[in-house]
């Protein structure tokens, strides 16, 4: 199997830069280029990487002892000084998105060339599962030499990348690992599902991935065809800018979403049953800002009710007793349940028009904060609550590196308060009540509101084997020749 392997994927990469984005789409991509201290397997659980073992001397200091024989693209041997810059890189860069992921970490450095010592502020109880998306780059590498080339020691090399159409990769030779099945891989980027779904049926690719009910029926009879369904990790969620007065999405003028009242309207005025019932991707009910198999989920708490009376009487409480007229930009991943959702707030007065925008566009204008509701995602791939707590949550501080994709730009100081007490509490237990108090907190402001989970739909030719992972990465080195 000497390739190209082809892969259709729904979603793009931002950028070659393994500390640029937070961004589950870019990060599986990356991974397959470069590589972290500590990975996690299909369950979530660290596993070696680049370290082959680690030890903790005390609750604050943490000790990796690197894999020999590793080197990079460019010939050069991993070292400890490699790992020492990425990590000081983040940890000074904190425009880089990624650097919310090494925020508890205080210092970095070299015991010998084989040895890290990483110490934390404070005790931090899932630092492992927060290192696997450190991807390690060659010390003295940064921006902009790393968003053109790539120089790491992952399975692949980058053979070619054009943004928003293919991403080509070719086996690295040299890696220290397992040798990959998948000589030469090549990955459609951006591809809908009907894109998709054409380019299996024709042979264009041999590998989908896709949530379209319709591809599953397509191909559930399909000889010589395997497929695989699992639930997504992320949440899909509206997202309201809560910090400005004005807004030019709204006739008017006016920013209705400053009003907690507002938000809690236009949840009520969501009927997630039907909502799941006319999605063509299979989904469930989402009513937490977690998937339930996340660490932090509450199952004592109460569904999200849909109430479309007191969902009226709220916006006439608030001062709009007939509703308003917005502007409703989704991500075009998005804009069938956004297209729904807004059908649904047109029936509580809330006229949306919806406006479907491309990956590149609608990152930018969420970055420059440009949106007064939109429709979007989030994941929690370490398994636990404290990534959407921390990232989009927690009030924006770059000095720390929390709150870095807050697009709401909410703040809290009590939410603040339990997510920073979280993070430093060993006792899980002790932690999880923490990470439940932090959840009632914020699900009674509202700053974003819980829709739906789909699920992930994946179909390949016979002859080779993969198992969907739980953080939803789909990684070309973990698709192995059939036995």
């Amino acid at each position: 199997m000497d390739g190209p392997y082809t892969i259709s994927v729904p979603y793009d990469l931002d950028s070659l830069d393994p500390g640029g984005k937070n961004r589950l789409s870019d990060f599986s991509l990356l991974s397959n280029l470069y590589e972290p201290l500590v990975v996690t397997d299909a369950n979530l659980s660290p596993r070696p990487a680049l370290a082959v073992r680690w030890s903790n001397p005390d609750t604050l200091t943490w000790l990796f002892e690197l894999r020999p024989g590793v080197v990079f693209q460019d010939g050069q041997p991993l070292t400890a000084e490699d790992v020492v810059w990425t990590f000081e890189r983040l940890l000074g860069s904190r425009s880089l998105e990624m650097s919310g992921y090494v925020s508890s970490i205080r210092s970095v450095r070299a015991r010998d060339a084989k040895t890290v010592e990483i110490r934390t502020a404070a005790p931090a109880g899932i630092l492992l599962n927060k290192l696997r998306f450190v991807l390690v780059v060659r010390r003295g590498e940064d921006s902009p030499l790393l968003g053109g080339r790539v120089n790491g020691t992952g399975p692949y090399r980058l053979a070619s990348w054009k943004p928003g159409e293919v991403l080509n990769l070719e086996r690295n030779e040299a890696y220290w690992g397992p040798r990959p099945a998948l000589g030469s891989v090549s990955i459609a980027l951006n591809r809908s599902p009907d894109e998709a779904l054409r380019d299996f049926l024709s042979g264009r690719s041999l590998f989908v991935q896709s949530n379209a009910k319709a591809t599953e029926t397509a191909l559930k009879k399909a000889p010589g065809v395997e497929l695989r369904r699992n639930s997504s990790v992320s949440v899909k969620f509206l997202y309201f800018d809560v910090a400005r007065e004005t807004s030019s999405d709204v006739v008017g003028g006016k920013n209705p979403f400053r009003d907690v009242r507002v938000r809690r309207a236009v949840s009520l005025a969501i009927d997630r049953a039907e909502l799941v019932r006319r999605l063509s991707v299979p989904a469930a009910q989402s009513h937490q800002f977690v998937t339930p198999y996340i660490f932090g989920y509450d199952p004592a708490r109460k569904p999200i009710p849909y109430d479309p009376r007191e969902a009226v009487r709220l916006l006439a409480e608030a001062g709009w007793p007939n509703g308003f007229e917005l502007q409703f930009r989704s991500r075009g991943l998005f804009s069938e349940s956004a297209l729904v959702v807004a059908e649904m707030l047109g029936r509580v007065g809330i006229r949306a028009r919806v406006t479907a925008l491309s990956e590149r566009d609608w990152f930018q204008a969420m970055n420059e904060n440009r949106f007064s509701m939109t429709l979007s995602r989030f994941g929690c791939p370490t398994g636990d609550a404290s990534d959407m707590f921390e990232n989009a949550l927690h009030t924006e501080d770059r000095e720390r590196a929390i709150g870095l994709t807050n697009y709401a730009r909410y703040s809290n100081g009590d939410l603040d308060r339990l997510v920073d007490q979280a993070s430093r509490t060993l006792e899980m237990s002790r932690r999880q009540a923490l990470l439940f108090e932090a959840t009632a907190v914020a699900m009674e402001d509202l700053p974003v509101v819980p829709l739906f989970v789909d699920q992930d739909f994946y179909a390949f030719r016979s002859g080779v084997e993969w198992t969907p992972r739980n953080d939803n990465f789909l990684i070309a080195s973990e698709i192995i020749r059939a036995r």
